[in-house]
């Protein structure tokens, strides 16, 4: 009996020796863009037919473990053509794949994304804001104990629809050297009245603990004839344009009313949010993170982050604006445009903000254009 068992031992590890192990391979490689080169993060990467893959890191490098000797590497990101191939595992080679950018039509900031199954879940452009949100205090100025700047700020406010119609009114005909300030609305393209020009200098200063906000006020200037506008518009027009907006906060208010930002810590269940494409800024080589309110008549904007392409996660600019349906009635447009810099030491800096906005107060009036641009220098981080 003993015999008999010691021989059945010895059939069974004959035969496993005859079936070799199964190998187990690694398939690694780099994703970039095929017209800049830059290394694409948070690309999807994985064997068509099957869960093996992953995503690239911040340097667009993929590394996975496989047992197939031979797949199809399936390779995707939003704002590119998906990218298929053959390969071999066991060959162990080291790929590098160039993605081609899609083609999108978009009309300035005002996104339209085609007909689509969005999902958030595996989404590389999602997996990147959340980590952008993560960082979000990284480098903020609001972590350091004490700053100043200069800031110069200059306000104009102006009728809409100025047409020579309206300039054949009577208050139009009396005071005629009104003609030499109509001037172009950069959102419509017709003919504004500027009547009110505001300027200001002065010196912001913040400290963090206590915390303390403050301006100082070196001088003002204003030219014009506020009259023109009703006291209850040029109220309401002030205090819209005078609000200063910070992306990074949950929420921004605009118009008495609070808007979700795209870097909210509730964006990825507010917004969709797409990479486009890669491009440079300021010498800077960026990626195009495009984002619409899932519900259009939403309190949130559509518009780009341009962010840099590297681990810091640094918005170099945003573009924002209302989407078309939302249910402000006084209001027909708002953009807001912002850029910013970094100090030698990462820290983030807001160079200048523009806003402009269109809006009336009463129906079948033509309405206030109005338009706010904010310069900062001369950041200082330490007491005088």
């Amino acid at each position: 009996m003993r015999f008999t068992f010691l021989r059945i031992l010895l059939f069974i590890n004959l035969c496993w020796m005859s079936f070799p192990l199964q190998a187990q391979y690694v398939v690694q490689g780099v994703v970039t863009d095929s017209l800049t080169r830059e290394p694409l993060p948070y690309t999807s990467v994985y064997l068509k037919g099957t869960t093996e893959g992953g995503m690239t890191d911040d340097k667009g490098q993929f590394s996975f473990k496989t047992y197939r000797p031979q797949a199809v590497l399936v390779i995707s990101a939003i704002g590119y053509n998906e990218y298929t191939r053959l390969i071999h595992p066991a060959q162990g080679i080291r790929l590098t794949i160039a993605l081609s950018p899609a083609t999108y039509a978009l009309n300035e900031v005002l996104v339209k994304p085609k007909r689509e199954r969005y999902k958030k879940k595996d989404n590389p452009a999602v997996e990147f804001v959340r980590q952008m949100i993560e960082h979000r205090d990284d480098y903020s100025p609001k972590e350091l104990d004490f700053w100043q700047r200069d800031r110069y700020e200059k306000m104009t406010f102006a009728i809409n629809n100025f047409d020579s119609v309206k300039q054949q009114k009577w208050l139009y005909r009396k005071f005629k050297f009104l003609t030499d300030y109509v001037d172009t609305s950069a959102v419509t393209g017709k003919p504004v009245l500027a009547v009110s020009n505001r300027e200001l200098l002065a010196t912001d200063y913040y400290r963090k603990s206590p915390k303390s906000q403050k301006q100082r006020v070196h001088a003002r200037r204003q030219a014009g004839v506020d009259e023109m506008l009703s006291q209850q518009g040029m109220e309401q027009a002030i205090s819209v344009t005078m609000t200063d907006v910070d992306i990074y906060e949950n929420n921004i208010t605009l118009f008495t009313n609070k808007f979700v930002s795209p870097l909210s810590s509730l964006g990825p269940s507010f917004y969709k949010y797409y990479l486009m494409d890669t491009l440079t800024i300021a010498g800077q080589p960026c990626v195009d993170l495009t984002f619409v309110p899932f519900n259009s008549e939403s309190f949130g904007f559509t518009g780009h982050l341009y962010v840099t392409l590297d681990s810091t996660y640094f918005v170099r600019r945003a573009i924002m604006n209302f989407p078309q349906k939302i249910n402000l009635n006084f209001v027909d447009y708002m953009s807001l445009e912002q850029n910013f810099t970094r100090e030698a030491d990462g820290t983030r800096q807001l160079v200048d903000e523009h806003i402009t906005t269109e809006f009336k107060l009463v129906d079948n009036s033509d309405g206030i254009y109005a338009k706010r641009d904010v310069y900062y220098r001369n950041y200082v981080y330490e007491p005088s």
